[in-house]
């Protein structure tokens, strides 16, 4: 039986972040698009969406990026009514930056560095896995 491809759209702007996030991804056999920043992200989701190519299965951002951080491409991708998990995957993991992103509108947070583990909780939390 043919499962399913997960995609997951990975919005990170440190090179060092998205190589072992994308290992960790694509080694859970997951598609991975990424994207450098949140204007980058909020783009591909306008595009993906407007082209019928359907929402990603998964989003997964951090917050401190240029152009536009995480906390705004996360409320610009809600705006558009996208109703796709968004995980915030930061460094900045105090409980007030939290909030920020669940406020934001995100689904769930995790402290970088994405890891296997971390990765099939978040992939089994929204059903995923």
């Amino acid at each position: 039986m043919d499962r399913r491809r997960i995609r997951v759209l990975l919005v990170e702007d440190e090179e060092i972040h998205r190589v072992v996030a994308r290992a960790v991804l694509r080694a859970a056999g997951v598609e991975v698009e990424e994207a450098e920043n949140g204007a980058e992200a909020v783009r591909r989701v306008r595009e993906r969406v407007a082209g019928g190519g359907g929402a990603y299965d998964l989003i997964l951002t951090d917050k401190q990026m240029p152009v536009m951080d995480g906390l705004e491409a996360t409320r610009q991708i809600r705006a558009m009514v996208v109703a796709t998990p968004i995980v915030a995957v930061s460094s900045d993991s105090l409980p007030p930056d939290v909030q920020a992103f669940i406020t934001a509108g995100a689904n769930d947070f995790t402290p970088k560095p994405l890891t296997k583990e971390k990765l099939g909780h978040i992939l089994a939390k929204f059903g995923l896995a």
